[in-house]
């Protein structure tokens, strides 16, 4: 950590605990000093957190830790002290009663197991290490839901008397709400990418990126210059197939930010994507449920962490969500429209299977299936609908291989499996369990054990389930609180039931994929389960409603929705921040020294090798158009191949480039 980062983070979120400190001595009201020693607790509890990785909690002792364990020690005295005086202690005790022992006990074993994850220590055999973290976690989430308890019985009499009698009225107006909450999401996620994500691509997006410039020119792939050059523009993983250079990606989300290179706003693209989800999500909600669910839906998707994260980012996730969701809608139309809206609805779900083939399979299928439950097969008017909507998906989907071909010269060979047959053997990407079966060396820890196996499998779910409990809304006391809820104390309904399927269907299909995706922005090979535990966090919100009602809590509705808010604030101002500095900035060596390079130089069309390794070459290679157009940035691989790339463009100035020299104010050297 350095002092221009997540301490910096720290102090800001120490001088707005101190701000309710004032607060409560102004007042006199223990409600403010709980609020300050949470939002100052918990944020000591993200300090202490590595912001990156598998997210394990830092507990070897140093100055910063040691301000963060006395701050968490502050919280956890102040709030022991007030629920053990006044009363509140038997209070609680009774409200454990009535709820249920066994099913707040339940509750607390699911939010631990959702909490401390084994990934990161099992490869390096750390068990001891892995037990220090698991108590100690248990022991925050215990402190986390103390505070909550805490908080809702000192919630000043006022704030309950102001809400009283608006809850109705809030949740009735949903007109206007989806196209406001819409432009929320857009101002955050563009803030987002203009700020913490700089409007640069990383890891994966330089290489949609890439392609998506391709597709801008009119190119299917690009053509690559043939010798020692294809070695000098490889970033990481892009192509050279005979003569031909193109992302290993699917075509779906490239063509999407095509749009957004043509128009010279790539990072805005996902943005928008993000924004209109918000409208559709709630017109299929309200139609499908009701209105008041798709409000309480809209307000927790355009404050989830996760879903704003993703979508200022430039991955292909935000895109499969709104293609989904877009799709449902349409399954909606009855009546004469319903054929086309059902086609429509199946092309959507093709896109999806060129966007990511496995979510686009997944969610053809189980859609397929909804839609049997809508038609009447006894009539031609049932048949029709299904087999339009299956044309609908063959129709863009089967594109997939006429793309396969054209890149890769066989129409069932991807590639992306064709690029790790090159690199590590045949079939190390396909799915299903097998000791020949993803990386061969752990790729550096991403991948457990060699092969893969269904502990590993079991092990990697739970990671993912660990990043979800944190990153869909961003609360201390676990995200996924409210869907717990809902299934230990609430009325599974059969929309319920359809959510629970994509979220059984999306962890057990990628359970036989050898590698997760929790460790950019969540656990985004789960990305299309945001809405159905969105969702099911909604009926959570109504579940409790009941339970406490029945539990005789006075103002049990208004309480909760101010916790809601309360802890939604918590994340907006605390967890989001921390995660956008810790982890979005400057993620995976990102950097924007190059942009700045050329903007600041007279174009030429010159060769610049890139000292250093592929990470700030990736920076670099971004900057590169696919058709070899204008300044040309590679990657020095010495004299001899550097002379040997000289030599293919003889008629272009070459120069010595690297990140460190022009941060040092060096101008780059002259080759030629």
């Amino acid at each position: 950590m350095t002092l221009g980062g997540v301490q910096i983070w720290f102090a800001i979120m120490l001088a707005m605990a101190g701000i309710l400190m004032l607060a409560a001595i102004a007042s006199r009201q223990l409600f403010y000093l709980v609020a300050a020693v949470c939002l100052a607790g918990t944020s000591a509890q993200l300090g202490m957190t590595d912001p990156e990785w598998f997210g394990s909690l830092q507990l070897s002792p140093n100055p910063f830790s040691h301000l963060c364990f006395a701050v968490i020690a502050l919280q956890g005295g102040i709030v022991a002290t007030v629920l053990l005086t006044g009363g509140r202690l038997a209070t609680m005790r009774t409200g454990v009663r009535t709820l249920g022992q066994g099913r707040v006990a339940a509750l607390f074993l699911l939010l631990f197991c959702s909490t401390a994850a084994p990934m990161g220590f099992l490869q390096l055999q750390k068990y001891a290490r892995f037990a220090a973290e698991a108590i100690v976690d248990a022991s925050l989430l215990a402190l986390n839901c103390a505070t909550l308890v805490a908080l809702a019985m000192l919630l000043p009499r006022s704030w309950l008397e102001g809400v009283k009698g608006r809850l109705n009225s809030i949740l009735a107006r949903s007109k206007r709400l989806p196209w406001l909450a819409a432009l929320w999401v857009l101002a955050v996620t563009l803030f987002l990418n203009l700020v913490a994500f700089d409007r640069l691509p990383r890891t994966d997006e330089v290489h949609y990126l890439f392609q998506a410039k391709t597709f801008a020119l009119g190119h299917l792939y690009a053509l690559a210059p043939g010798g020692g050059v294809d070695g000098a523009l490889q970033p990481g993983t892009l192509m050279f197939v005979d003569g031909k250079m193109f992302s290993m990606f699917p075509p779906g989300w490239p063509a999407a930010l095509a749009l957004g290179v043509a128009l010279g706003v790539p990072f805005l693209v996902n943005p928008l994507i993000a924004a209109l989800t918000v409208p559709v999500s709630h017109a299929f909600a309200s139609r499908w449920a009701s209105p008041r669910l798709a409000t309480l839906i809209t307000l927790l998707l355009v404050v989830s962490p996760w879903f704003l994260g993703m979508g200022a980012s430039m991955f292909s996730h935000p895109l499969t969500l709104l293609l989904t969701l877009s799709a449902w809608l349409l399954m909606l139309t009855e009546g004469r429209r319903r054929p086309l809206a059902w086609f429509a609805a199946g092309c959507l779900l093709g896109w999806l299977f060129l966007t990511r083939p496995v979510d686009g399979l997944m969610i053809g299928v189980l859609t397929g299936f909804w839609a049997l439950t809508r038609v009447d097969l006894k009539a031609v008017a049932g048949w029709t609908s299904m087999l339009v909507y299956s044309a609908g998906c063959a129709a863009a989907g089967s594109l997939i291989f006429f793309y396969n071909l054209a890149l890769t010269g066989d129409a069932l060979q991807t590639p992306i499996n064709l690029y790790f047959d090159s690199v590590w053997h045949r079939g190390a990407n396909r799915l299903g369990f097998g000791s020949d079966i993803g990386s061969p060396n752990n790729w550096g820890g991403l991948d457990i054990w060699p092969g893969h196996n269904p502990l590993e499998a079991l092990i990697a779910a739970q990671f993912n389930l660990k990043a979800l409990n944190v990153e869909l809304l961003g609360w201390s006391v676990g995200s996924l609180i409210l869907l717990y809820v809902h299934l230990l104390w609430g009325r599974l309904t059969r929309a319920d039931w359809c959510m629970l399927a994509v979220i059984a269907a999306t962890v057990g299909v990628y359970a036989l994929y050898w590698f997760n995706g929790a460790f950019d922005i969540g656990p985004r090979y789960w990305f299309i389960l945001l809405w159905p535990s969105i969702f099911l966090s909604a009926r959570g919100l109504q579940t409790c409603s009941g339970l406490f009602g029945n539990a005789g809590i006075a103002d049990f509705r208004e309480r909760i929705a101010v916790l809601s808010v309360l802890l939604t604030a918590a994340a907006l101002l605390s967890f989001l921040p921390w995660r956008a500095t810790g982890r979005y900035w400057g993620a995976r060596g990102a950097h924007s020294v190059y942009r700045e390079f050329v903007a600041h130089r007279p174009a030429e069309n010159a060769l610049f090798f890139v000292k250093g390794g592929r990470p700030d070459y990736a920076n670099a290679f971004a900057l590169n158009s696919p058709d070899l157009t204008g300044p040309i940035f590679l990657r020095d691989q010495g004299d001899a191949v550097n002379a040997q790339v000289m030599a293919r463009y003889s008629g272009r100035r070459a120069y010595m480039i690297s990140s460190s020299d022009l941060r040092a104010g060096k101008q780059p050297i002259r080759l030629r």
